[in-house]
């Protein structure tokens, strides 16, 4: 049955090698498709009825997929270090602290994801994408949701397998909490003062600018790693209710103002947290809007800029504690 799907990734070392520690994660949804295309050879020919069957050669071209998960305590500094261009890890007394941040140039290492895919017959097929590459993210936390996050992936080529022993059995975290409303902070600042907002969703994505279609003429299919051609784009947006204070906030939207946000969830762990840090975020919009059966909804779509300053334009603090216990 379904529940007996499961996805992995596992870091590599060389890209387009498969990788062997492989960490589960809880995805919510199979998205991970391969991609062929066919070269097929038309000419004048007597007799010909339509194309022949051996006029047309299939070529590999790889695939995409997307890992979302509801964002949990512990266990997710893997997948997060593959949407970053930089991450620093540091262990203290059993304290794991990631440290994720946006760069001028991409560090972020590739990675294999193996997707486990049941028949209905009890038969278990494992397909192991490689060369796995971040080309896109998303973060969302709104109220009455658990926090979720989405990493999508250009991959290389995909292997499969019905042999149980070739089947890699994921590791999981022996206690992990998912993130929720209850425990997300949002702080936006103006001019270095906080601004009071009442918000009630927020979202944040990046666009990595990866190119991914490097084919050459070298003998076979399969596509060289991809790298950054293309300034990358980070965005989001708030909503929540409009008030005086918030008012502020649709000022410095008129005028084009920087801003700040930070955004903090607290893990049920004793010891777990997530922090996000933008420095300089500006809002493209939008007016309050009133409504004749809610309060007035204030929209806050908004551009991550680069600060300028040598800081990260995103960062990321990811502590997972060591010995998580049960609330």
């Amino acid at each position: 049955m379904a529940l007996d799907a499961h996805i992995s990734i596992a870091k590599e070392d060389t890209y387009g090698t498969l990788g062997t520690a492989f960490e589960g994660y809880e995805g919510h949804a199979d998205s991970w498709k391969t991609s062929r295309e066919f070269i097929e050879s038309v000419g004048f020919r007597a007799g010909m009825q339509t194309a022949r069957a051996d006029r047309r050669n299939i070529v590999n071209m790889g695939g995409e997929g997307e890992l979302e998960v509801d964002l949990l305590d512990a266990g997710a500094g893997s997948l997060l270090s593959a949407a970053f261009d930089k991450a620093t890890v540091t262990d203290s007394g059993g304290v794991k602290t990631t440290v994720l941040e946006t760069a001028d140039v991409t560090a972020a290492p590739s990675f294999s994801a193996q997707m486990v895919r049941p028949g209905v017959d009890g038969a278990h097929v494992a397909y192991k994408h490689l060369g796995c590459v971040a080309t896109e993210w998303s973060l969302s936390a709104e109220v009455e949701n658990a926090v979720t996050l989405t990493v999508s992936f250009d991959f290389r080529d995909v292997q499969h397998t019905d042999k149980p022993a070739e089947i890699v059995t994921p590791d999981y975290p022996d206690v992990a909490f998912p993130y929720d409303w209850t425990r997300t902070a949002v702080t936006l600042k103006r001019g270095g003062s906080a601004v009071a907002f009442d918000a009630t969703k927020l979202e944040l994505s990046g666009e990595l600018g990866m190119k991914t279609d490097r084919r050459s003429l070298k003998g076979n299919a399969l596509k060289n790693r991809p790298i950054r051609n293309a300034v990358p784009t980070y965005e989001g947006s708030l909503e929540g209710e409009f008030s005086a204070a918030s008012l502020g906030l649709y000022e410095a939207f008129i005028a084009g103002e920087i801003c700040a946000l930070q955004v903090t969830f607290d893990g049920i762990a004793p010891g777990s947290s997530l922090t996000i840090d933008c420095p300089a975020i500006q809002f493209t919009g939008e007016s309050p809007e009133a409504a004749t059966d809610e309060v007035t909804i204030h929209s806050l779509p908004f551009r991550v800029l680069d600060p300028g300053d040598g800081t990260a334009a995103v960062k990321l603090t990811y502590v997972e504690p060591g010995t998580p216990v049960a609330p």
